[in-house]
């Protein structure tokens, strides 16, 4: 029973570690030559980043810089906006009906 334990604490603290990680993180994973900025073909990588990379350059210079990454909140990044699933919704059910058993 403690060996669940221990392994459950692992679990939580290294999850933790990933969600402190954070935007800046990810930015440098995406950095491939490490120039500070995203150019379009670095966000290829990742299509959601890709599909908001022009409203994400404010600038309008062709890259992403790291203050400009840290204004994206969409799915798929740390902390952002999640895929809406419908489980969660307020009734549990997604919308299915409950029929009662016979």
């Amino acid at each position: 029973m403690r060996v669940v334990g221990v392994l459950l604490l692992l679990l939580l603290a290294a999850s933790a570690a990933a969600a402190e990680a954070g935007p800046l993180e990810d930015f440098r994973k995406l950095d491939r030559n490490a120039d500070g900025r995203l150019s379009a073909a670095e966000a290829k990588v990742r299509p959601e980043i890709e599909a908001a990379f022009d409203s994400l350059d404010k600038d309008h210079d062709g890259f992403l810089s790291p203050a400009e990454f840290g204004t994206w909140s969409g799915p798929g990044k740390p902390g952002g906006a999640k895929p809406v699933d419908p489980s969660t919704g307020p009734s549990g059910s997604g919308g299915a009906q409950h029929m009662p058993k016979e």
